[in-house]
């Protein structure tokens, strides 16, 4: 019976959270819909704040997996999969300025974390990217509801509940299509000098 109501208790606050980061991300979102990457010379700070979409939102529910291990046989290469074609570097304006997407900065630093790990080593860089993450989550302040759950006498986060979230296939989407068109100018322009 317990269990029972804790269930619809998350599952009600998760909805009523849902609206609310739903109202939120519209408001925030609606502020910058007139903003065009055209609006930008990306010279010096004549650049956005945030890259001009608007995501939609999509449920996670985060889940132990055996892949992405720290030791594993193929754990570096599992971790390097986790970019799309051109490491989630952007290039914009017209001088083709490289912007990085921090979805994938932050991928670059638990890569770095799972390195040292392995190593068994630290370096400036590892600390830099432990602070970066850090800040990143404070910044993101997820607000989901994780109930804890007595297992074997002590307690344990049960983290298996949805998560709200921006989706990132469309991140990732925008970071190929990029690339690609970057790649397509740059072979135009070697192109172009031998005519």
């Amino acid at each position: 019976m317990f269990i029972h109501h804790t269930i619809l208790r998350v599952v009600g606050l998760f909805f009523i959270f849902a609206g609310l980061l739903n109202l939120i991300v519209g408001q925030y979102y609606s502020r910058h819909a007139g903003t065009k990457l055209t609006d930008f010379t990306f010279e010096g700070d004549d650049y956005p704040a945030y890259y001009p979409y608007n995501p939609h939102l999509v449920s996670l529910t985060p889940e132990d997996t055996v892949h992405y291990q720290i030791n594993s046989t193929n754990a570096r290469r599992e971790w390097q999969t986790i970019f799309p074609p051109g490491g989630g570097f952007l290039r914009l304006g017209p001088n083709n300025r490289i912007f990085g997407f921090a979805l994938f900065h932050q991928f670059h630093c638990l890569i770095r974390l799972r390195e040292a790990i392995h190593e068994g080593a630290s370096t400036p860089h590892v600390h830099h990217c432990l602070n970066y993450l850090r800040q990143t989550i404070l910044c993101d302040a997820n607000p989901t509801l994780e109930p804890v759950l007595p297992s074997a006498g002590e307690r344990s986060v049960f983290s298996e509940v949805p998560h709200v979230c921006k989706d990132w296939t469309e991140t990732y989407r925008i970071a190929a299509e990029n690339y690609a068109a970057y790649l397509e100018r740059k072979a135009n322009l070697n192109g172009s000098m031998y005519i």
